[in-house]
């Protein structure tokens, strides 16, 4: 058993084809099924079946794909190691982090570091905060940037960038626009925009909206945070956003800021997120190193 043939039973198992997996690999179709019936044959077992044109996985063949996704990502983890180590001034670094922090946090750190280590080759990819968590924990990724008020999750490291305060935001003139105090009764009889289930304003809100027994009137959902603090300015409602990242449109007059009221939820903010069986590498420890302060606070502070 070598990993090409594990590499096989990972990519049979997304995309379900061999001429998909052939293409991915880089090889022949007649190739990857020659993998395939010395695998089988091999551990003693029937690993694919066959049905409408796809290729599916026995019992045996899930069996073994839990094992090989393990493998070819620890396999990809030390060919990595192995090359940032033979030269301390070159390397490639991956980062994935959600809309948020990839646009008001990292830019900046991002640049510095690549001003600092003009070898290093940096790529940066942007998903959901729930996508960006599950690729974490398996194995997709090694390395993320979460906006979170979740901490405790026993599977990952943390180091805290920044505290992240989520306000209410609304545009000039709506009826939450005034002097006085807002009640969360008063914030919850107004249309909102949410972001979609899964994401941290999501989180937020529904929290929110939970410790003060209110319901909210979601009015639209988008699953796109930009979208939802453009909407807002358009005249479409109220939210919840992040506070490092309306600075712009407050300054501008497209956007009011209020406290949320009442009875908040835990505190959120952006941390450095890695799985506790991964090792970071010197290049990524040296990122994590600038970009990170230290331990996110427990739960409650």
């Amino acid at each position: 058993m070598n990993i090409m043939k594990l590499q096989i039973v990972v990519l049979l198992e997304k995309y379900k084809k061999v001429t998909d997996v052939a293409a991915e690999l880089g090889l022949k179709q007649p190739t990857v099924s020659f993998h395939m019936k010395n695998l089988e044959t091999e551990l003693g077992a029937s690993l694919f079946h066959y049905r409408s044109g796809r290729v599916l996985l026995t019992d045996a063949g899930r069996a073994l794909h839990s094992y090989a996704v393990k493998i070819v990502a620890l396999a990809a983890d030390a060919q990595r190691s192995v090359k940032q180590l033979a030269s301390s001034s070159t390397g490639h670094l991956e980062l994935e982090a959600a809309y948020i922090p990839t646009t008001y946090i990292l830019p900046k750190a991002v640049s510095a570091f690549m001003e600092q280590n003009p070898g290093i080759q940096f790529k940066l990819a942007v998903n959901s905060d729930v996508d960006v968590r599950e690729r974490l924990r398996s194995r997709e990724i090694q390395l993320a940037v979460l906006h979170s008020s979740s901490w405790n999750d026993e599977s990952f490291h943390f180091r805290l960038i920044a505290r992240d305060e989520p306000v209410l935001i609304f545009p000039p003139g709506h009826p939450l626009d005034v002097a006085e105090p807002l009640t969360p009764e008063q914030v919850a009889r107004e249309p909102w925009i949410q972001q979609d289930s899964g994401s941290f304003l999501r989180h937020t809100s529904e929290r929110w909206a939970e410790l003060n027994h209110v319901r909210l009137w979601n009015r639209a959902e988008l699953n796109s945070p930009g979208s939802v603090k453009r909407l807002i300015a358009a005249g479409g409602g109220a939210g919840v956003y992040s506070s490092a990242g309306i600075a712009a449109e407050l300054a501008l007059g497209q956007l009011k800021s209020a406290p949320l009221p009442g009875i908040l939820p835990e505190s959120g903010g952006f941390v450095l997120a890695w799985r506790k069986d991964y090792d970071l590498s010197p290049l990524q420890e040296a990122f994590a190193a600038m970009i990170a302060g230290g331990e996110p606070p427990a739960a409650g502070e």
